[in-house]
């Protein structure tokens, strides 16, 4: 699987140059984390990376398939989320018995087997989120990229799909690009992370987490380093 390298990126709207001459480099087979302000330039890079942005520079994903998991879930409202699924494997897996079972394992592993034959309408936001992080493991890509997925959740859902996220993530392990605002996801599925500041954009602040995510817990005296750095560096944030 690829690191996904940037290289003299530059992203401008009219006169706003979001990224001037900048480089990145998100190591293969780890959640890389990027934190910053609203506004900093973060999904504009997960943007760029997948292609749904213009930009000048190089990004490079050494020709790997991509899935994103976006703000919005994007589910098509009038199918079923069993539907929902099987949309996106069928330009892959021509064969139907095959998507099935693909379906049937990944809302298993969710614990979702019983919304597969529900509208989007019918689910609940944590519902939803499963149902977006099924269809993006789904798809036999080798780059996820996370755009705040655990934004307008409460604090006990948003813990209990950490940790169904992270189960996806041990079970078949991707280059992650996971952006956020929030601290304790940082802290619960870092790898590697990067502090996003400026206009244009720089790197603040980088670093490594080097405990197993299935060990971690918010309580641990190992991460508030961490956490003490992570927040000095958030709230001096220029944008």
């Amino acid at each position: 699987m690829p690191e996904v390298t940037v290289k003299k990126l530059r992203v401008a709207y009219g006169d706003n140059v979001v990224f001037n001459d900048f480089d990145i480099c998100f190591e293969d087979k780890k959640i890389n984390v990027i934190l910053g302000g609203s506004g900093v330039g973060k999904s504009t890079l997960l943007n760029a990376i997948a292609g749904l942005v213009e930009y000048d520079g190089d990004i490079e994903t050494g020709g790997s398939a991509i899935s994103y998991i976006f703000q919005k879930d994007r589910l098509i409202p009038s199918i079923s989320v069993y539907k929902n699924l099987d949309l996106v494997l069928r330009a892959v897996f021509k064969d139907k018995p095959d998507r099935k079972r693909r379906i049937c394992d990944m809302l298993e592993l969710l614990e979702i087997s019983h919304l597969s034959g529900k509208l989007p309408s019918a689910l609940s936001g944590g519902e939803i989120q499963r149902v977006a992080m099924a269809r993006a493991y789904l798809y036999p890509s080798e780059i996820l990229l996370l755009d705040e997925p655990f934004k307008a959740l409460d604090i006990a859902l948003k813990s209990k799909l950490i940790k169904e996220f992270i189960k996806l993530y041990e079970a078949q392990k991707r280059t992650v690009i996971f952006v956020t605002h929030a601290i304790d996801e940082c802290l619960l599925l870092a790898d590697k992370y990067f502090v996003f500041d400026g206009n244009p954009v720089s790197i603040k602040h980088e670093g490594e987490i080097n405990i197993e995510k299935n060990d971690r817990s918010l309580d641990d005296a190992e991460l508030a380093p961490v956490r003490e750095e992570l927040l000095k560096c958030l709230l001096c944030q220029t944008n």
